[in-house]
């Protein structure tokens, strides 16, 4: 009978296939299915599933019943993930990472205290798995340390916040980094161009919360709170940098410049259309800010910079190398930069023009490089007015265009632009700062002149102390 009794149990355990865990009952005189059941607060029809073959109206005395425990199921079908403790963790900043309490979290691994040790492992309750995946398959750009700095100075050079590389660095925090390392930086800041744009970063002087740094600098509290949603509702120390919206002039964000429409022939968005006209993209989301990102159909029509504008940027759109290689019929619109130089009246006077930056000049195809230190002012070699400035060529870098009337100068690879288009510049006026080649090591200028038709001119002719 016992032999009997055993072989039932196994059978019942294998039957339930660990869906279940089971405590066992052997049937007694007198005893019902529900008087059974009822005892062990389950129901009839759970004690059923669970013993498929007895006979609910006959229950046999010493017949040994399985008694389904819900606790036991409860807990095994309790999800966890595993964390191990990195260098500097909390459990407050490890709660708050997967997005779970701490006490919930100190209960969940049976922990003493707060304290955690690195290399410790952690169970974290399933609802705060989804967090930390999301966290992680966050999109983020990179930057290459091109000398020894801290994660502070990669922070100010790029204009982003220390906190959010720190978050997104955490193995760099407090270290010195080496030239070549690589660095995580939030996505959305890659372009310093279009951050400057969008926000400049404010340190406060003296403890304070968001509403404080809204009254004194007068902006909203709300747009504050959108820039530095993890400072919202916090104390901040003195030295705390806070994200602060840049003020834009109206003139800026409606440029008065004249404009002809181009419809547009088949599906695309505006930087196909700005490189199908070879005009700057920029230009074409300043004129036409309702249109950016989106699909333009066929029939949209766009507004573009005057004509006379268009020639004066299209000749340096391309690569030097490959302009020399296209063998293309040319449009009517280019042709003018086909003309043989002899045809062209030059109103510049030979060696009258100051050297944009002081360095070694050397040719580089239509133009000159001068190589010289990083961050050196460059200066507009005559009065003029910027007609272009921007970044949208890959080959050049920054660059800046001023049309001097009778001529026309270009400043490439600049590390950073202090015109933009539309503005006066003045003899050597400061323009812009010397950067790198294709963010090389070599710190250079890249300068031409053409004439007021884009034809190029030869800058050792005009400028002095070229050699």
């Amino acid at each position: 009978m016992k032999k009997k009794v055993f072989i039932l149990s196994i059978s019942l355990l294998f039957g339930t296939a660990f869906s279940q865990e089971c405590k066992y009952h052997k049937v007694k005189s007198g005893e019902s299915l529900e008087k059974i059941a009822k005892n062990y607060g389950v129901s009839v029809q759970e004690v059923l599933k669970a013993n498929k073959n007895i006979n609910p109206n006959k229950l046999k005395v010493g017949e040994s019943l399985c008694i389904p425990q819900k606790k036991l199921a409860k807990t095994k079908t309790q999800d966890y993930a595993i964390y191990k403790v990195k260098k500097g963790d909390t459990l407050q900043s490890i709660a708050e990472k997967f997005g779970v309490d701490a006490q919930e979290l100190k209960s969940f691994n049976n922990l003493k205290s707060e304290k955690v040790k690195e290399g410790q492992e952690l169970k974290i309750p399933a609802k705060g798995t989804a967090k930390k995946q999301k966290k992680e398959t966050q999109e983020y750009g990179t930057y290459v340390v091109q000398k020894s700095a801290k994660l502070e100075h990669v922070a100010k050079k790029l204009g982003v916040s220390q906190r959010e590389l720190e978050e997104l660095n955490p193995e760099l925090k407090g270290k010195w980094l080496t030239k070549g390392t690589v660095v995580k930086v939030p996505k959305q800041e890659q372009k310093k161009e279009k951050r400057e744009e969008s926000y400049t970063v404010y340190k406060i002087k003296k403890g304070g919360r968001l509403e404080h740094v809204a009254k004194s600098l007068g902006v909203s509290k709300k747009e504050l709170e959108r820039l530095n949603p993890e400072l919202k509702g916090k104390w901040l120390s003195a030295g705390t940098e806070v994200k602060v919206p840049v003020k834009v002039k109206k003139e800026e964000e409606e440029p008065k410049v004249s404009y002809k429409t181009y419809v547009v022939q088949k599906s695309a968005k505006l930087e196909h259309v700005a490189k199908k006209l070879g005009v700057s993209q920029r230009e074409l989301e300043e004129l036409n800010p309702g249109l950016k990102g989106k699909w333009l159909k066929k029939g949209t029509v766009v507004k573009v910079p005057a004509e006379e504008k268009r020639q004066a940027i299209r000749p340096v759109e391309k690569p030097l190398e490959e302009r020399k290689q296209e063998s293309t019929p040319k449009t009517e619109a280019e042709m003018p930069q086909e003309k043989k130089r002899e045809d062209v009246e030059v109103k510049i006077s030979k060696n009258s023009l100051p050297m944009p930056v002081d360095g070694k000049v050397s040719k580089n195809g239509r133009g000159i490089n001068i190589s010289t230190d990083c961050g050196k002012p460059v200066k507009a070699v005559d009065n003029g007015r910027v007609i272009y400035s921007g970044g949208d060529l890959k080959a050049y870098g920054n660059m800046v265009i001023v049309d001097h009337g009778d001529f026309i100068s270009i400043y490439a690879y600049n590390e950073k632009n202090l015109v933009k288009r539309g503005d006066s510049v003045s003899k050597e006026q400061q323009i812009a700062l010397v950067g790198r080649k294709n963010e090389g090591e070599e710190c250079m200028l890249y300068f031409e002149l053409r004439s007021k038709e884009g034809v190029p001119l030869d800058p050792t002719e005009y400028i002095r102390n070229t050699q």
